[in-house]
């Protein structure tokens, strides 16, 4: 009987799922709402080999873009450099051309209309004064002195220039002077004989009417001591202010200057000391022995040596003594010079 029960054994417990196993099986997105990173998404701590690489990526990425961004301004900066560079050729190549049009278009118009410009001239009131050297500053050939009476006439404000000058040589099929490569249009006119000074005066007169001429020795002088003050220079008798009215070897940087940029004298008169040396009427005399007085132009007459004609005020390459208004100097009529140009004169009646 015995036999005949059965055993009924417990039924095994079936052990329970670990936490941990559970929330994997349960939730495998929980990871991420948890904030703890997967294994595929996990930063590499600092002192890990791939931060290490990391960092240099990064590091040569921005070093990269740096250089990148440099080389575009390297090139920019390159661009502009030559286009200033070709912008300032193209306006010195503008303003050659616009004077070679300029004068193109002179030579076409001057066989039917008159091209001169009129010179500015100062009228200068009649007086007496003492022409030559009353301070004993050189030697003989300013000497001895004299009483010298002009009558009214008229004097240019400045220096012919080559914006003149170059008209002129246009009409009458003249060789333009050379300027040196300092400049045209206001600089004063130079390399012209005194020949040509004459026939500029002359040209000039039939255009215009009036009759223009070189001035005399005497009115000159009377002109450059502001009618016979015998200041040592024009416009002032003390050489610390003498830059302020001449161009002269300490401040003319080796060459001509543009008229009236220097302070005139008390007549309005510009360069009457300095620039450049002026061509006048008269032949060269040694001395003043038996010169005229009534202010005419001293030529043939006692000896005149007319193949050397006078010139007056010095220019920019000389010292203060040789610009002083009673100094004189001869120079040959057929010779042209870079330190030689002119002034007009105006007979007033």
């Amino acid at each position: 009987m015995n036999d005949d029960k059965q055993t009924t054994l417990p039924a095994e417990k079936s052990s329970p799922t670990p936490l941990a196993d559970r929330t994997k099986a349960d939730n495998p997105r929980r990871q991420a709402v948890s904030g703890k990173p997967s294994s595929k998404t996990r930063t590499p701590s600092l002192n890990s080999p791939e931060s290490s690489y990391e960092e240099t990526v990064s590091m040569l990425k921005k070093q990269f873009q740096l250089a990148k961004r440099q080389k575009r301004w390297i090139k920019r900066a390159g661009f502009m450099g030559v286009g200033l560079l070709l912008l300032g050729g193209l306006g010195t190549w503008l303003a050659e051309e616009n004077r070679t049009f300029k004068m193109a278009i002179l030579k076409v118009v001057a066989p039917v209309v008159s091209i001169h410009l009129n010179p500015e001239m100062v009228s200068i009131p009649p007086g007496t004064f003492q022409q030559g050297d009353s301070r004993e500053e050189d030697g003989s050939s300013e000497h001895p002195l004299r009483e010298v009476k002009i009558k009214k006439f008229a004097l240019g404000r400045f220096e012919v220039t080559f914006e003149e000058y170059d008209r002129f040589a246009i009409s009458t099929g003249r060789p333009f002077p050379g300027d040196e490569g300092w400049g045209r249009e206001r600089h004063p006119v130079i390399n012209v004989s005194w020949k040509d000074a004459v026939d500029y005066a002359t040209w000039l007169s039939k255009e215009t009417g009036y009759r223009y001429r070189l001035p005399t020795e005497s009115e000159w002088e009377y002109a450059a001591k502001n009618m016979g003050k015998n200041e040592i220079w024009a416009g002032t008798s003390e050489q610390e202010h003498l830059e302020t009215y001449a161009w002269f070897n300490t401040n003319s940087t080796g060459r001509t200057q543009p008229v009236g940029t220097q302070q005139a004298n008390g007549l309005g008169l510009h360069d009457m000391s300095g620039n450049v040396w002026e061509w006048v009427q008269d032949c060269w005399h040694d001395d003043y022995q038996d010169a005229p007085t009534n202010g005419s132009a001293w030529l043939k007459a006692n000896n005149g040596n007319c193949g050397t004609r006078v010139r007056r005020g010095g220019g920019w390459t000389n010292a203060p003594m040789s610009l002083r208004s009673s100094f004189r100097n001869g120079y040959s009529a057929d010779s042209r010079s870079i330190q030689i140009g002119f002034r007009l004169a105006q007979d007033i009646e």
